[in-house]
């Protein structure tokens, strides 16, 4: 474990923080959106099997990390350890309320498209978020080096 954390981490970088944040909430938008169209592309196959599912995954994977990264480099944390262990709460908790908001949507608004609310997609949406945010916890509680 590093004995230094990177200047970085103790010192925030708002700039940088508000371009990640603004990165995932316009990636949600853009899920909400796509859940209000039709779901494929009449005659095309998938690829693999549960490619959806793949889909849900990586989406919410790469919001979570957005998210998670934005929150944690706001501000200056006092306690890196501790803000990293609250952020890593509130992005699960956030994604998980935004991925079913998301299938909410596509039963609502995709309905006229076939669309349905799918628990299989939730269950890969909160994999995703929880992947993201355990890479980033680990790296976050490494770089922070041991507890005083």
């Amino acid at each position: 474990m590093n004995a230094n954390p990177p200047a970085w981490l103790l010192e925030g970088r708002p700039g940088r923080a508000r371009g990640l944040l603004i990165g995932a909430a316009t990636s949600i938008v853009l899920l909400v959106y796509e859940a209000s169209q039709p779901g494929g592309v009449a005659g095309l196959t998938p690829p693999i099997p549960h490619f959806d599912k793949i889909m849900h995954f990586g989406a919410h994977l790469w919001i979570a990390l957005l998210a998670y990264w934005g929150l944690l480099l706001m501000r200056r944390p006092t306690d890196v350890r501790r803000s990293a262990w609250l952020i890593a709460g509130i992005v699960l908790t956030v994604d998980t309320i935004a991925g079913i908001g998301v299938e909410l949507a596509q039963a609502s608004l995709g309905a006229a498209h076939g669309r349905v609310f799918d628990w299989k997609d939730v269950i890969a949406n909160v994999a995703g978020a929880c992947t993201a945010v355990a890479a980033s916890l680990g790296v976050t509680l490494h770089l922070a080096g041991k507890p005083s």
